[in-house]
């Protein structure tokens, strides 16, 4: 399997990073996941982490080497994500639990898949265009689709942060699962956090991949977005594939077929030159891995 997969996060104009993103791969399937730890509840930066951390161990326990059902396999991850949170929250005796929004995709036998629950968006481009999006699980997402009003205004409503869906919480995600679609070469796969979709259209986004190898579009975009965010500008994050072979000259891409047979990695410990983490203390730290481990045992068993 070909593809060129690339991913960064910025702190933007916030005092810390509450988006976490990451991929896992084996030889012959991968997943992205992205989430934005939801402000406005306590430790949004740990439902974020704890989601991509269950996701991507969950992904590793089970793709061998592929997933058995991916849809099943995506549904099982959220799930597992939002109790390793609760059962955190229960631990930690905190008032309610964390929320994260969460996207992920899984990729293989040239087929994708993906689920979401709250605002953090999909984007899928072929080589002639932009093909579609994830729909907001959110205030706005709903005045749109009633015609008050336009998608460019969505990033600028002033009820743009009400979200009616998360992972975390004392209710279980809605979570939206579309179907299997099959991928071709150039098809690209980009995710990202609302630091970024609301200053760039889709069409913008479009260009961007078609003139540059993907590192270096996903680095332009989110240079756009950082500037035309301004001072306040929200945590910026992108996870972005793009299928089969890349068409430039450009030594320093990374080819799926360049990397060791298994891997993981992920965005939490690189998110730029200066530190801008949460300050995590190392026993929250131990007791989310606890939940994790926990969730895994409980949801790691194929199906």
């Amino acid at each position: 399997m070909k593809y060129v997969i690339y991913q960064a996060s910025r702190r933007g104009g916030r005092s810390y990073n509450e988006d976490r993103v990451a991929y896992a791969y084996t030889p012959e399937a991968m997943v992205m996941v992205l989430c934005d730890g939801m402000g406005g509840h306590v430790k949004g930066e740990v439902a974020a982490q704890l989601t991509v951390q269950v996701i991507t161990s969950l992904f590793r326990s089970r793709a061998r080497p592929v997933l058995p059902d991916m849809t099943t396999f995506l549904l099982d991850a959220i799930y597992a994500a939002h109790d390793a949170i609760n059962e955190y929250a229960t631990r930690k005796r905190l008032p309610e639990p964390p929320r994260t929004t969460c996207v992920v995709s899984v990729v293989q036998k040239d087929m994708a898949c993906w689920a979401h629950v709250g605002d953090s968006r999909l984007y899928h481009f072929d080589r002639q265009g932009f093909l579609g999006r994830t729909r907001d699980h959110s205030a706005v997402q709903q005045l749109l689709d009633d015609g008050v009003i336009q998608e460019a205004e969505m990033g600028i409503h002033p009820d743009r942060n009400k979200l009616y869906n998360s992972v975390g919480g004392f209710t279980l995600p809605d979570i939206e699962l579309c179907q299997p679609i099959k991928l071709h070469a150039g098809d690209v796969l980009l995710m990202c956090t609302d630091g970024v979709w609301p200053e760039l259209t889709p069409g913008e986004m479009f260009s961007t991949l078609r003139a540059y190898p993907l590192e270096k579009a996903v680095k332009n975009m989110m240079d756009h977005a950082e500037f035309r965010g301004g001072q306040e500008c929200d945590n910026l994050s992108v996870v972005a594939m793009r299928y089969g072979e890349e068409h430039y000259k450009v030594d320093e891409l990374i080819q799926e077929d360049d990397l060791s047979l298994d891997g993981f990695t992920t965005q939490l410990n690189k998110l730029g030159a200066k530190p801008n983490l949460p300050p995590i203390q190392d026993e929250e730290l131990e007791q989310a891995m606890a939940e994790i481990k926990a969730a895994i045992a409980k949801y790691g068993k194929p199906h």
